[in-house]
C-alpha cells in the first residue's frame, strides 16, 4: 500500500506509517463518524466531544448536570462561538444548560427620571459615563450560590471584556419552605452580586 506521507518526511515516519497500516486499515471509520455527533455521541465519549470543539467548564461544561444538557451544548457550537458574546448567545446557553429563560438587564446604572423604567430594584439611578458596559441576568429558576459562582465563571469568559456584570437575580421566582431546598447557607433569597 502507498504511503499518503509526503515524500519528504523522515524514514522513521514512513516506518511508522507501515507498521501502523494495518491497524488502520482495521478500523471501522463509522465508530468514528458515529461519535463526532452530539446527537449520536456514546456518553462516555461526550467529554472527548466537548474537548475535540473547545467547550470547557467556562464555557458551561461543568455546569451541564444531565446528558442531555451536555448534547444541547456541544449541538452546533460552531456556530454559538461564532456569536460568542452577543445576547442571543448568552440566552441561548442558558437554555442549553437547562437554566430556562433570562432577561438581560443592560446599562444597569443607566436610569434616569424620565418614566421610561419603574424602580423595583433592576435598576439604579444616575451612575457614571463608564458605567455603560454594566449588565444584569435575571433568571427565572433558583440557582444556588455554588451556582451561581459557576455562572458568573463563564459569563466572565463568553462576554466581551469590556462587560461587567452587576448581579445575577432570581427574585422573581421566589424562595418557599416547602422542603424544595434545604436552607443551609447553600441559597440566598434573591440576588447575587459579583
Amino acid at each position: 500500500m502507498q504511503s499518503i506521507l509526503p515524500s519528504n518526511n523522515s524514514p522513521l515516519m514512513h516506518a511508522l506509517a507501515q507498521l501502523s497500516e494495518q491497524q488502520i486499515a482495521a478500523l471501522d471509520w463509522r465508530v468514528i463518524l458515529l461519535n463526532r455527533e452530539a446527537a449520536t455521541c456514546q456518553t462516555h465519549f461526550l467529554p472527548y466531544l466537548a474537548w475535540e470543539n473547545s467547550i470547557a467548564d467556562a464555557e458551561g461544561w461543568g455546569f451541564a448536570e444531565t446528558e442531555s444538557a451536555q448534547r444541547n451544548l456541544i449541538q452546533n457550537y460552531v456556530a454559538k462561538h461564532q456569536h460568542k458574546g452577543t445576547p442571543a448567545m448568552i440566552r441561548q446557553l442558558f437554555r442549553d444548560l437547562q437554566l430556562g429563560e433570562i432577561d438581560i438587564l443592560e446599562r444597569v446604572h443607566n436610569l434616569t427620571f424620565d418614566g421610561s423604567a419603574t424602580f423595583d430594584g433592576n435598576f439604579f439611578f444616575g451612575g457614571g459615563s463608564d458605567d455603560w458596559a454594566k449588565y444584569a441576568i435575571v433568571l427565572k429558576r433558583v440557582v444556588s450560590i455554588a451556582q451561581a459562582e459557576i455562572i458568573k465563571q463563564f459569563l466572565a469568559e463568553i462576554t466581551p471584556l469590556r462587560c461587567e456584570l452587576v448581579y445575577l437575580d432570581y427574585r422573581s421566582n421566589p424562595l418557599y419552605w416547602n422542603a424544595e431546598i434545604a436552607f443551609d447557607g447553600t441559597h440566598t433569597f434573591g440576588a447575587i452580586t459579583s
